[in-house]
């Protein structure tokens, strides 16, 4: 598969104690890769710069071939992003009137998909009902259930998932699973940022450990169990060595 992220020589200072060195990053159209770290060890930054919120001092980063900090309008079309942070919604707004909002911000950066179609499947998949609700009023795990469709509505190449599971039902947990599953088998690339070590060994085709600001491993899951038995142990040998 082709390469849909493609990080060069990345570099970003975020405070005097702390910066984002990634010398390279590569991740494939159908791979399911999971981020994990410690707390400050840079999976924030990473994923905020992999999206366009933050730009690099030095260095490049391409979705799908496509600059991110050179074309907005391409990146919108082909990245779906699902943070973990309620500031992305307008309060006031109802779901249903921010998902009108957002397909029209779709459209305008060339999306050509009926999103309307691909809006009601997601929301059934999810359980999700209350979209005459303004969005201040929703639950944790409903404002989650709206970013999830609202990210994904547009059918992205590239999907950047922030602890996804954060205030999900069991149920939405394993609607949730499925997505992130069925979206890699049609070609996207997926990274999703993680404290479970336990779901990302179960989730992921590749796993990314990050401490201080580097990658201090990028490796297929299958090759980390056969040399470690678990993901955890691979992660307390590298995060806390003897």
């Amino acid at each position: 598969m082709s390469q849909l992220i493609l990080v060069d020589r990345l570099r970003i200072s975020r405070a005097a104690q702390f910066g984002l060195h990634i010398d390279n990053l590569q991740v494939g159209g159908g791979a399911i890769v999971c981020i994990v770290g410690p707390n400050g060890s840079g999976k924030t930054t990473l994923v905020e710069c992999l999206t366009g919120l933050l730009t690099p001092t030095i260095g490049t980063i391409a979705i799908d071939a496509v600059p991110v900090d050179r074309n907005l309008r391409a990146t919108k079309r082909i990245l779906g992003f699902v943070p973990d942070d309620e500031n992305w919604f307008i309060k006031e707004l109802c779901a249903r009137e921010y998902f009108s909002l957002l397909e029209g911000v779709y459209h305008r950066a060339g999306v050509t998909s009926d999103m309307k179609i691909r809006l009601v499947k997601l929301a059934r998949q999810l359980h999700f009902t209350a979209f005459e609700q303004p969005l201040h009023e929703l639950s944790h795990g409903n404002k989650k259930k709206v970013q999830l469709i609202a990210g994904l509505m547009h059918r992205p190449r590239v999907i950047i998932l922030d602890e996804v599971r954060n205030g999900l039902d069991p149920l939405a947990i394993i609607a949730a699973e499925q997505l992130i599953r069925q979206e890699a088998r049609r070609g996207a690339a997926v990274v999703v940022t993680t404290h479970d070590l336990w779901w990302a060994q179960r989730i992921a085709h590749e796993i990314i450990v990050l401490l201080d600001g580097k990658i201090a491993m990028h490796e297929k899951t299958s090759r980390i169990l056969k040399q470690y038995g678990s993901l955890e142990k691979c992660f307390l040998k590298i995060a806390m060595p003897a």
